[in-house]
């Protein structure tokens, strides 16, 4: 495939991502408020679509754009954005895209069970990497120490049905959608 066309399939999947940021359900949990968006889905979608380079350049600058200031996280945008316990999940999207990417393109899936089991590894990391920067910012940026169930009831138990949802259905449409980006 030609390097245009490559960035131009970039650019549609960073517009795709600031797009469905806005498409959210917000859950009112204690401190700050959880969204579930559709970023998950276009974040898996761009990862088995687009080659491991152009997944990062379309991950990395959709999160430039959001701390230079640009409003196209859930809640907002701007270098404070970093200080939010929330934000270890903007960089869960962004390793949750490239373990996608990078496992299609090693594991070359063929049916929908090879799609999922790599979906599911890219929604682990998209937890793992999320809770462990909200439970780890507390002390740090909120100056309050929260137990480990507090962490895990409002990054895991609140949205993992719906997200876990988001990804097969993404996988589903990432399969059917191979004809297109090959």
């Amino acid at each position: 495939m030609k390097p245009i066309q490559l960035f131009s399939r970039s650019a549609l999947f960073l517009t795709l991502m600031i797009i469905s940021a806005y498409i959210q359900i917000t859950l009112p949990t204690p401190y700050y408020p959880m969204h579930i968006t559709l970023q998950l889905f276009v974040c898996i979608v761009c990862g088995f679509c687009l080659p491991v380079h152009y997944a990062i350049l379309s991950m990395g600058v959709y999160i430039l754009m959001g701390l230079i200031g640009f409003p196209v996280f859930a809640s907002g945008g701007g270098i404070s954005y970093i200080m939010r316990p929330t934000f270890g999940f903007i960089l869960g999207f962004f390793c949750c895209s490239i373990s996608c990417s990078a496992l299609k393109q090693r594991k070359r899936p063929t049916c929908l069970l090879d799609y999922f089991k790599i979906g599911v590894v890219g929604l682990f990391l998209y937890y793992l990497i999320g809770n462990l920067y909200y439970y780890f910012s507390f002390p740090v940026l909120m100056e309050t120490h929260i137990p480990l169930w507090f962490s895990l009831f409002n990054g895991v138990l609140v949205s993992i049905v719906p997200d876990f949802l988001l990804m097969a259905i993404a996988c589903r449409t990432s399969k059917s959608l191979q004809i297109f980006f090959q």
